[in-house]
């Protein structure tokens, strides 16, 4: 057998291999959380997703945090919103479900364009309504807001960007040794 023949076979059998594959499929764990109680008569409510795939290791850390985005509505109806801040310490999770499986948590966020501050806590408990303590501050007004809230956690609804196809794949890799092996035969020469 020539070696032209063996090189399009093998690319042949290649290109069926990868056509049969499942694309790649990434999944996001989206964390809700709604205010059931309040001692000042505001509300918090945010929501923040992961990459489960973040997850395996069993553990919720800051880095992994995407699309955080909290707001406390003050007694007033003032509205205040608050980026990022971090997830104090680690958490532990159950890395398919992401549901926390340990001690508790705080998820911080900053007041953006003051210092103000928010808190949450998120625990093994925090799926029940009234289990998780929440605690807000706006500056430069001062107002504040504290109660029990609960989470929500669960697969995000965001279609994550498809991989391409396995026959596409295998047609370009195809394309570029064909395309090396013709400059090669003319540097060859």
């Amino acid at each position: 057998m020539s070696r032209t023949v063996r090189m399009w076979a093998t690319g042949a059998a290649v290109a069926a291999l990868l056509a049969v594959a499942s694309p790649a499929r990434a999944g996001f764990i989206t964390y809700s959380f709604k205010t059931d109680s309040s001692d000042s008569g505001g509300s918090l409510t945010g929501s923040f997703q992961v990459d489960q795939a973040d997850l395996l290791d069993g553990a919720l850390s800051t880095s992994e945090v995407q699309n955080y985005s909290f707001t406390f509505k003050d007694q007033a109806g003032g509205t205040t919103v608050y980026a990022l801040n971090g997830v104090f310490p680690d958490l532990a999770v159950d890395p398919l479900t992401g549901i926390p499986t340990g001690l508790g948590s705080s998820v911080l966020g900053d007041q953006i364009g003051e210092s103000g501050l928010v808190q949450t806590f998120l625990d093994s408990q925090a799926l029940s309504p009234g289990a998780s303590q929440w605690f807000a501050i706006t500056r430069p007004t001062d107002a504040i807001g504290s109660g029990t809230g609960h989470w929500e956690i669960g697969p995000s609804t965001v279609t994550p960007t498809p991989a391409p196809p396995g026959m596409v794949l295998a047609l370009s890799g195809m394309g570029c040794l064909a395309v090396a092996r013709r400059f090669r035969s003319r540097l060859a020469v």
